[in-house]
């Protein structure tokens, strides 16, 4: 190829694809020939680069394994098992070997002993299946990531990947006892959302996703999420998720004023309770519950407590959204006020709305499309 000494140096490597990223902090256990002190500085040895750190000490010095962090003053292409050489800062004395246990350390709890535990455990770990076994309960795993660490094959991967109960989504894989946990999670979340916001019908995935699962990727959660409704744990409808006990039909009573209050909302604009009721000569106590229970059975929408839109109005609008984002990549209060020829009060009101809902997200001043499918 097109290669000159300048483009390459001392402990560079020829691989037969790209690597995903250089390390600059990793956890190693040590086997140290003489005392190793926190913070020390050190010149670190990797195959034959050479290049120097420090070493953040997370046990105490008699406990065994003796786990650290090793922070690079240079990044180096590390995978999980490779041996390092540490030497005392002025480069006279071999003070320790290393052994490479993971290439992420996480900013916190890395003292913690439940995480010493799982270091000590990787350590002695002797194959790919049991690195993977005290991977997967700990959440979702990357298997980009993965395969990088451990030098597998798609094909190495995929053969792993069927000696254990797993879920595999877009790059993604989680073990179906954490798959479990994180449905019951989902459940969890839209439950509280219901007892919180009795006035609307559900939530949107994208929203239901980042309340209960933030962490987690986004095609492993729609899964989940499809799975539930499958299940018939969770229902949709006109695209909002919503458990199948919330919102069902009106009572005798609230579907016969429904069909009165029905024919004010023919109109565009929004109405508030207290002006419905007094439109109606009813109640206001009597009208909030029953735009409620309008609300969760996806009739109207409320865009704040107690203003409601018919349904087809808030389609209109995330219609509207959905156009300038096509051709502007964004919405601003301004071009809505415009489109829409109502008060700007009005217009913040209604894009506020769909950035709670996961439609979109605001940036300034800017509303940006996150969900298309929502609406």
């Amino acid at each position: 190829g097109d290669v000159s000494k300048e483009t390459v140096s001392r402990g560079d490597w020829l691989l037969s694809q790209a690597p995903l990223y250089p390390s600059h902090k990793i956890l190693v256990s040590l086997t140290a020939d003489e005392p190793i002190k926190h913070w020390q500085p050190v010149h670190i040895h990797h195959g034959t680069r050479h290049i120097t750190g420090r070493i953040a000490l997370l046990n105490n010095t008699d406990e065994t394994p003796l786990l650290a962090e090793l922070i690079l003053d240079e990044p180096l292409w590390l995978v999980d098992n490779d041996r390092l050489i540490l030497r005392d800062i002025s480069a006279q004395r071999t003070l320790a070997a290393a052994k490479v246990l993971c290439l992420h350390s996480p900013r916190r709890g890395k003292r913690q002993a439940e995480f010493l535990s799982w270091l000590s455990a990787l350590d002695k770990a002797n194959t790919v299946s049991d690195n993977l076994a005290l991977y997967l309960p700990k959440g979702e795993l990357l298997l980009t990531q993965f395969a990088w660490a451990q030098q597998l094959t798609e094909t190495a991967l995929d053969t792993l990947l069927t000696t254990f109960d797993v879920i595999s989504i877009s790059g993604v894989v989680i073990s179906k006892a954490n798959a479990e946990q994180a449905k019951a999670k989902l459940l969890h979340t839209l439950e509280e959302y219901h007892q919180q916001h009795n006035d609307q019908m559900g939530v949107g995935r994208s929203r239901l996703k980042r309340m209960a699962l933030p962490t987690y990727h986004d095609e492993l959660v729609y899964h989940l999420i499809d799975q539930l409704r499958q299940e018939g744990a969770i229902k949709q409808t006109r695209g909002w998720l919503h458990l199948p006990t919330h919102g069902l039909a009106f009572s005798a009573e609230q579907e016969a004023l429904w069909q009165i209050a029905k024919n004010y909302f023919q109109q565009s604009e929004p109405w508030w309770v207290r002006d419905l009721a007094h439109e109606m000569k009813h109640d206001e106590k009597v009208i909030r519950g029953l735009l409620r229970k309008a609300a969760q059975l996806g009739l109207i929408i409320p865009i704040i407590a107690d203003r409601y839109y018919t349904h087809d109005s808030i389609e209109k609008f995330a219609a509207i959204i959905v156009k300038y984002n096509e051709t502007n990549g964004s919405v601003t209060a301004a071009d809505f006020r415009d489109e829409l020829a109502v008060g700007r009060k009005l217009a913040v009101q209604i894009l506020e709305y769909f950035d709670r809902t996961g439609f979109t997200r605001r940036k300034k001043d800017l509303h940006i499309l996150r969900d298309k499918g929502l609406f």
